[in-house]
């Protein structure tokens, strides 16, 4: 369903098209019959849509729109980059790609007194400071990474409405080692423009936890060492 409106003076629902300076939009919305959730608004220039949100009215809409779409205009992006998204502080040299719905499973089989030896962590991991094991200063062992799961747990109600009386799938999450330990490390992303309603999304991640010129030198020796046999 489409709402046109002016934006300039004032945001209204009318049917003359909608202008912010110079450009004009298109809104429309998107609601799904019998839904719990408010219906979310498109703001269509030149081809290019953008999500303006989701309101009880398309005047909210139109007041949203008037607020952010010259920002959103200015900071159109290439249709592919690559870019800094943040960083990742590590403190036991490990990180742990999940789900955010799993961090309370997954939280409650954590020990904050014997971290070392916490089921999240990668096997060859847990060693004692002091070498009574005979593994002093062995950040590793056979394993780098260690598959998680999360299991299946029940609704807690027989016909569940809200979000919290839902039960949850079972699904996996990976812990891994970072590199000679602890840091700062950043995160990349390849981001991928598709256009239309689909927009913009994140392709892939990079972490790199060991610097270039290490990683350079093991590969020239491994070629080395193939050149050799």
């Amino acid at each position: 369903m489409r709402a046109k409106g002016k934006a300039i003076t004032k945001a209204q629902a009318t049917v003359a098209p909608a202008t912010i300076e110079t450009v004009t939009y298109t809104l429309s919305h998107l609601d799904v019959p019998d839904s719990k959730f408010k219906p979310s608004y498109i703001a269509n220039v030149k081809g290019q849509d953008f999500l303006v949100g989701q309101f009880d009215t398309a005047e909210e809409a139109h007041a949203a729109a008037k607020a952010y779409l010259p920002n959103w205009l200015l900071q159109i992006k290439p249709a592919y980059r690559i870019e800094k998204i943040g960083m990742v502080t590590v403190d036991v040299g490990t990180i742990v790609i999940l789900d955010p719905c799993r961090i309370n499973s997954f939280a409650a089989i954590q020990d904050a007194n014997n971290m070392m030896d916490s089921p999240l962590m990668p096997e060859g991991k847990s060693f004692k400071m002091d070498g009574s094991d005979g593994k002093a200063g062995t950040m590793l062992g056979s394993e780098h990474a260690k598959q998680l799961f999360d299991p299946p747990t029940p609704a807690k109600v027989a016909n569940p409405t809200r979000i919290e009386e839902f039960g949850t799938s079972g699904g996996n999450a990976l812990s891994l080692s970072t590199g000679f330990g602890d840091g700062e490390y950043e995160v990349f992303a390849e981001i991928v423009d598709f256009g239309g309603m689909v927009g913009e999304r994140i392709a892939s991640i990079r972490m790199q936890f060991i610097a270039d010129s290490d990683i350079a030198k093991a590969k020239r020796l491994a070629r080395a060492a193939v050149a050799g046999k």
